[in-house]
């Protein structure tokens, strides 16, 4: 097997790991309020101290982010292993 092969597959793997890895904490996670680092930058400049309520577009990515990446971490485990192998 070429050494190009065997990396991209070892990549298949280890993002496949961590997608189901962050997918597991963030359907654990899925109800907390929360800010990403870019969203909490942008208050800090704008001097705001509160950021807008979470609307339904939120609430509900809160929901399918974790599931699609149960989804496809597994795949792509999966794929990497039958490249590996096969």
């Amino acid at each position: 097997m070429d050494w190009e092969v065997i990396l991209k597959v070892f990549g298949l793997i280890t993002f496949g790991t961590l997608f189901v890895w962050r997918g597991i904490d963030a359907w654990r996670h899925r109800r907390e309020e929360r800010i990403n680092l870019i969203e909490a930058a942008i208050l800090k400049v704008g001097g705001e101290e509160e950021p807008l309520p979470r609307n339904r577009w939120d609430r509900m990515m809160a929901d399918v982010q974790p599931i699609l990446m149960l989804l496809f971490g597994p795949a792509m485990i999966f794929l990497g292993f039958v490249i590996l192998f096969v």
